[in-house]
């Protein structure tokens, strides 16, 4: 008999008529925003428990006023839920009756308990209650706009679909698609999930104002010059640096007397905006255009998510670096499938103190799609983002669900079922292990290099659906261990400023490979139902395992993910809540707390069955 998810497969396309799709995007029993939010809550916050009823598992969640129930459809073992909407909510003294609950209300029964959210000042409350319904509509919004989710859902995705697909935003933040100041006008202009598309602006900058750094033979200025349009190059005065910038912040800066004193004083020269359009990819401040040999990320003076989305010269600087090392590390050989979209070149102006003024630096990112720009290479964080629908399928569950009826329409092959949509899954998740946990392990034990990976991060370069390679990105996100300086000291003629202790890399490296972007796709496979997180959680164990005998260096983060009790992890509730800087915070470490590790033990089974306590839904 063929599975139900085979056959749903071999018909949706033929079945989803154009007057479908809107009840498709907005779902009530389906609440992206809302399961973004409870998970971040229930990550960070004690007191809730969760129960087996006679309707399905529950969180039995209590608040000041009483008791808010959420219907659970699956918990994976990094505790990612997905929720069946609406909540339920039960008021102390009314004899268990309980009524449905709508996602403000609930937010307002969270913040006024202190058992939860502490105590919270008036002014600090409100704003995170406006931003967090913000994020809400935001998303709602660009859901309701998009009629391509069929598309999204089935691929092949080229580059710019992927990355303005990631419709949700991190399954682990209470608002994931803050986005201030941005008004409604301007995130349709702006935004990816928008589609947005928009002009490249244009400075030149005088040789007394220019900051810059090139690792490459070219200096940052000509590097730039490829991008500039000749209908603005014959603008460019002589001597000066043409520096390419986000449209909002070109437009953001004109505005500041500090800029326009500049330009009075002609050490900065407006050109204008480009007429080819690029595409704002899913960290919104770097732009894409398909046939340019660079991609262009730049200082944002806004506030997406945890953090006002501005570069500094220490990061820039890190990306410089980080490409002179590695073209030494001969990685091409050693992990096939696998680069690192260098960032070679930075360019901004100096303030009145002679610093590069952080609003204004760019870094040129490489552009390894300008010559397979149709090729699918979709960001892995819109492949497992939770599924637009009741239906329940993410984006990779979907395309593993095709790949295994196509496996089973093969001749010979045995009738279709849930065996094949198991094995495959487990063989895509193997290649997965073995083009992105490899190479990456493979720099931090060999190298001493630290990618910090997470899914907005890692790049999938897809062979008919099939992990062959990967592409990291953002450098910035890059440190280096004592074993880097011992093994590659002709390298280096000083101890760089990211520099990492073996702490840090226990922190940070496992968090975001592992936590943020392996255990989100067991958790979507899993609660794809294709497969059970157990096998996945198996296979994961033993690939790391071999990856121990396999790799000479300093093993102490791969032996740590092994035993570790624990594993840190980010709290993105309590930073938004708290309104910090993430990207200036002083000691990021205090925005993590400890999650049981799902490799250690039963920690895996304790998450999934252990937890699920008999009870009655009041």
């Amino acid at each position: 008999m063929t599975h139900p998810r085979l056959a749903t497969a071999a018909t949706r396309r033929q079945t989803l008529a154009p007057s479908a799709i809107a009840s498709w995007r907005i779902d009530a029993h389906n609440d992206l925003p809302a399961s973004c939010f409870c998970n971040a809550l229930l990550r960070e916050t004690q007191g809730w428990q969760r129960l087996q009823t006679a309707s399905g598992p529950v969180i039995r969640l209590p608040v000041t006023e009483g008791v808010i129930w959420l219907r659970l459809r699956h918990i994976s073992a990094s505790g990612e839920c997905r929720f069946l909407w609406p909540a339920y909510f039960g008021a102390h003294g009314h004899d268990g009756a309980t009524q449905p609950l709508d996602f403000a209300t609930l937010l307002e029964h969270v913040l006024a308990t202190a058992a939860l959210v502490g105590p919270l000042a008036a002014e600090q409350r409100e704003t995170f209650r406006q931003r967090v319904l913000e994020s809400r509509t935001n998303t709602r919004q660009s859901l309701a706009e998009r009629d391509d989710l069929d598309h999204l859902q089935y691929g092949p995705l080229t580059f710019a679909e992927a990355e303005q697909g990631l419709l949700a935003g991190h399954a682990f933040h209470p608002a994931p698609k803050s986005r201030a100041p941005f008004d409604a006008e301007q995130a349709r202009r702006y935004c990816p999930e928008h589609r947005a598309r928009v002009a490249l602006a244009w400075w030149a900058v005088a040789p007394r104002a220019l900051a810059s750094a090139s690792s490459r033979p070219q200096i940052a200025g000509e590097l730039a010059h490829a991008l500039l349009p000749e209908s603005l190059a014959g603008e460019l005065p002589p001597g000066f640096t043409p520096l390419p910038m986000h449209p909002w912040q070109a437009r953001h800066l004109r505005e500041q007397p500090c800029v326009r004193a500049m330009e009075a004083d002609c050490r900065l020269v407006w050109l204008g905006e480009s007429e080819t359009l690029w595409y704002p990819t899913s960290s919104h401040r770097s732009l894409y255009a398909p046939n340019a040999p660079w991609m262009v990320k730049g200082s944002l003076s806004a506030r997406l998510t945890n953090s006002l989305r501005l570069l500094s010269e220490k990061e820039v600087t890190r990306g410089v670096r980080l490409d002179a090392w590695m073209r030494e590390l001969d990685t091409a050989r050693r992990f096939p499938g696998f680069a690192v979209m260098q960032e070679p070149a930075w360019l901004g102006w100096r303030n009145a103190c002679g610093d590069p003024d952080p609003e204004s630096l760019a870094v040129l990112r490489e552009n390894p799609l300008a010559d397979a720009a149709d090729g699918e290479t979709p960001v892995l964080a819109t492949l497992t983002q939770q599924p637009f629908d009741q239906a329940g399928l993410s984006l990779l569950g979907a395309r593993l669900v095709t790949l295994a009826g196509e496996r089973a329409a093969a001749p010979g092959a045995t009738a279709p079922g849930t065996a094949t949509l198991a094995e495959t899954a487990r063989g895509w998740f193997a290649a997965y292990c073995e083009r992105v946990l490899t190479p990456l392990f493979g720099l931090l034990v060999e190298d001493g290099i630290a990618l910090l990976a997470h899914q907005q991060n890692i790049v999938l370069r897809l062979d008919d659906g099939w992990p062959v390679g990967m592409y990291y990105r953002d450098c910035q996100g890059s440190g280096v261990t004592q074993h880097f300086l011992a093994r590659h000291f002709e390298l280096v003629d000083a101890p760089p400023e990211n520099l990492w202790t073996r702490e840090t890399v226990r922190r940070y490296f496992p968090y975001y490979l592992l936590i943020n972007s392996t255990f989100a796709v067991t958790s979507a496979l899993a609660a794809d139902g294709l497969v059970d997180e157990h096998l996945l959680l198996d296979d994961l164990r033993d690939h790391l395992n071999a990856l121990r005998e396999r790799l000479v260096g300093d093993l102490d983060c791969l032996e740590h993910v092994l035993s570790a009790p624990t594993l840190d992890v980010k709290g993105n509730f309590f930073c938004y809540l708290s309104g910090v800087n993430e990207a200036t915070l002083g000691d990021p470490a205090r925005l993590y707390r400890p999650l049981a590790n799902p490799l250690v033990g039963d920690a895996g089974d304790h998450v999934l069955d252990d937890s699920l306590r008999q009870g009655a839904l009041a």
